[in-house]
């Protein structure tokens, strides 16, 4: 299964993010419930320190290390 985020003008679903599969596929779209969102500031208090401990900038390097490693083949 695949997530790709879009967008939804009234009329038609526009992917915002990169979809990796060119065949005919049947899809399920989910419109999510409209809440009230965050300032950016409240939200960046929110998610501050939610990582630590998890090693994330080591995985990024080692997942674009395998990208780039992908890209050259």
């Amino acid at each position: 299964m695949q997530v790709v985020r879009a967008l939804f003008d009234g009329n038609e679903i526009k992917p915002i993010e990169p979809i990796r599969t060119k065949k005919k596929t049947e899809v399920l779209v989910i419109f999510p419930d409209e809440v009230e969102g965050f300032a950016q500031e409240e939200a960046r208090k929110l998610l501050r320190g939610s990582g630590k401990g998890e090693g994330l900038t080591e995985k990024l390097l080692k997942s674009r290390a395998e990208d780039i490693h992908l890209e050259r083949r």
